[in-house]
């Protein structure tokens, strides 16, 4: 029995740090202490990037960096704010479910109990699909599909538990009461695909888990493909232009040429660098694609000065520094007149074994791709202010970033 209980307890344990590490991506990056996580799960990632064989895994399927005003996109997009009705539904029922271990009303029937069995998981899944489609990695949708068996297996052995405490009370709420969903249209599913005639049982269920991540990755690809289709772009020769907003093609074309015929971007553009971002100088997600600060327009500096201590101080002070720092910059954002500073990121793209890719290849997922070469430009006056040969970094080392 001891033995049981600590094996139960390392599984558990173990299911909790996937868990956390599929969550904790999305939520550190924005709290001054990222560098430090990152710096135990970059490595992880790059491994996976430096093979050809999983360099995929890293990716994105879904926007992340570029915004569009395709119906669909913008649709699923706000689908992020399941995380939200998630974590709602996941505290709604926990007071449920406390309040009847503390009171020991025996087993709880009431509120969300009354129609499933266990509205936590579900509250938690539902939370996880608004995390996945915030960070939308591959890595983190195979993830995610795995919590979702280990749930089940949870509720499971949690169903095991109440049966040998509670007997025939809890049995014919079982018999009444859906598990995850009202009608058990998974269980239904199972049933109709045979996978109840496997024995012994696990392998039924391990072989639906590799067939459910085969069709989630799959479906994730061609989810990747609609988009790459959609968002905004241009190409110019063999080089692909993308607004991070959406932007008449014209406009982005004389933008484009407005830049390149500077002699001294001429000189530092690479042969390679195919792949090209333009995106206000203070935009918001710049850090997941360079290390260089965002470059502020004069009236936000000298009205909000706490906007700088972000650029200074990264990963030092209270977290109610940081988000005084992030309301200060969304007041700021409100006064805005567009673009003050026009900044393009050029980004070296080459296939996996080297060679050159052409603008219509650049989104591929075997590519190797590396910011090489930022230019900030006057949007009013349209002088260079900046050209600076990049690293390759962003503001977590080497790890693979959006590329669209």
């Amino acid at each position: 029995m001891q033995k049981n209980k600590k094996s139960r307890f390392v599984f558990i344990l173990g299911i909790i740090s996937i868990y956390l590490l599929m969550g904790f991506e999305i939520l550190v990056m924005i709290l001054p202490f990222a560098v430090y996580y990152y710096s135990v799960y970059r490595p992880v990632m790059e491994f996976l990037y430096s093979s050809p064989l999983t360099r995929w895994s890293t990716g994105f399927f879904f926007p992340h960096l570029v915004f569009t005003n395709d119906p669909l996109i913008n649709a699923i997009s706000w689908l992020q704010l399941l995380f939200i009705i998630g974590l709602f539904m996941f505290f709604i029922s926990a007071l449920q479910l406390y309040y009847v271990r503390i009171f020991k009303r025996g087993v709880a029937k009431r509120g969300l109990y009354t129609k499933i069995r266990h509205p936590q998981y579900l509250a938690l899944a539902v939370a996880g699909l608004g995390l996945l489609l915030y960070w939308p990695r591959f890595d983190i949708l195979v993830l995610y599909v795995t919590m979702l068996f280990v749930y089940y297996l949870l509720a499971r052995d949690e169903e095991g538990r109440m049966r040998r405490k509670f007997g025939e009370t809890y049995e014919g709420y079982a018999r009444r009461t859906s598990m995850f969903i009202p009608g058990e249209p998974g269980g239904r599913l199972y049933k109709r695909l045979f996978f109840d005639r496997i024995r012994p049982r696990g392998l039924g269920i391990f072989v639906l888990y590799i067939l459910a991540v085969s069709l989630s990755v799959s479906a994730a690809f061609a989810l990747r493909g609609y988009c790459i289709k959609h968002i905004p772009k241009v190409l110019a020769g063999d080089t692909m232009i993308v607004p991070v907003f959406p932007r008449p093609a014209g406009r982005v074309l004389d933008l484009y040429k407005t830049v390149t015929s500077d002699d001294r971007v001429k000189k530092d553009l690479g042969p390679n660098d195919k792949l090209v971002y333009i995106m206000p100088g203070d935009y918001f997600l710049m850090a997941v694609v360079t290390d260089e600060p965002r470059r502020f327009p004069e009236f936000m500096e000298r009205e909000f000065p706490r906007i700088l201590e972000w650029r200074y101080k990264k990963y030092h002070g209270s977290l109610g520094s940081f988000f005084r720092i992030y309301r200060n910059f969304i007041r700021a954002k409100e006064e805005s007149r567009g673009y003050d500073v026009e900044r393009f990121l050029f980004v070296n793209v080459t296939s996996g074994d080297g060679k050159p890719v052409s603008g219509n290849d650049v989104f591929k997922t075997g590519n190797i791709r590396s910011a090489a070469l930022l230019v900030d430009m006057d949007a009013r006056s349209r002088k260079i202010i900046l050209v600076k040969a990049l690293s390759g970094l962003t503001k977590w080392g080497r790890l693979p970033m959006p590329v669209f």
